[in-house]
């Protein structure tokens, strides 16, 4: 006597699209063609954004043979990107584009822009629905930031040389190795704290002046931002095509639930 066959745990799924009628693609057609509608209608009301791009290029001294890390590099180029939203900067970016005749708070002009590193450079990224003035704030942004990193070079440069002489004086009077250099030879003990203290005072004093850079790391040109030609978000072809392709999805969507509800009736 045969043994009665288990019923199979596969199941044949055929989905809606391949035994579709054409009148059943009619419908595909037209959920498809309210789609486009919508995102027709949406492009009227989300106008395009553009986005323009200017450079800031970096110039970073490495000494060689010493301790310094590929982290440590980036720390230092980092700070070029921070130093864009300086108070100071923003605050010049703001008032460049007033005399402009175009009146921004901070708070929107840091919402319309965006930093990115590519290697030694920093980018920044300004969008609008504007072409042309998208392509002025991030150029006038890369002007200011150069601007006022240029002025805070000098005072990088005085920090960092106080700082070499302070660890030079500092290993003066604690490395006995160091104490047979002709430098440390020709300090007394009087000059010594006068240098000590001087280099202090100067550290003390140009250390917000420097704004974090170091004598190693200087902003060396802008390159002002071109005019973008087609928009990056909200573009009308592309919001028509999204919502075209949202209708396909909703349409084979709604052509499987509808079989399924016919096959358990």
């Amino acid at each position: 006597m045969k043994k009665p066959k288990k019923p199979s745990g596969k199941i044949d799924f055929k989905p809606k699209i391949f035994r579709a009628r054409a009148n059943d693609w009619l419908g595909v057609a037209g959920i498809m063609l309210v789609g486009a509608l919508i995102g027709l209608v949406l492009s009227f009301f989300l106008p395009p954004k553009y986005e323009a791009t200017a450079r800031l290029t970096t110039n970073l001294e490495v000494v060689t043979g010493t301790n310094v890390t590929e982290i440590m590099v980036d720390a230092q180029v980092d700070i070029v990107g921070t130093l864009v939203f300086h108070p100071d900067v923003v605050e010049r970016v703001r008032q460049s584009l007033a005399d402009e005749g175009m009146t921004y708070i901070t708070t929107d002009l840091i919402r319309k822009t965006k930093i990115e590193r590519q290697l030694m450079s920093t980018i920044i990224k300004v969008r609008d629905t504007d072409a042309e003035v998208a392509a002025l704030i991030a150029t006038t942004w890369a002007e200011e930031a150069y601007g006022r990193l240029t002025e805070a070079y000098p005072h990088a440069l005085a920090l960092s040389q106080a700082k070499a002489t302070q660890a030079m004086l500092t290993g003066c009077i604690k490395d006995a190795t160091k104490q047979a250099l002709p430098f440390c030879q020709s300090l007394t003990e009087e000059k010594t704290e006068q240098l000590l203290s001087e280099t202090k005072s100067i550290i003390l004093q140009e250390s917000p002046l420097s704004l974090g850079l170091t004598g190693e790391l200087n902003v060396s040109q802008y390159q002002a931002a071109l005019i973008p030609d087609r928009p990056i978000a909200f573009q009308r072809s592309i919001l028509i095509l999204a919502g075209a392709l949202a209708g396909l999805v909703l349409a084979l969507i709604l052509g499987e639930l509808l079989s399924k509800e016919s096959e358990r009736e």
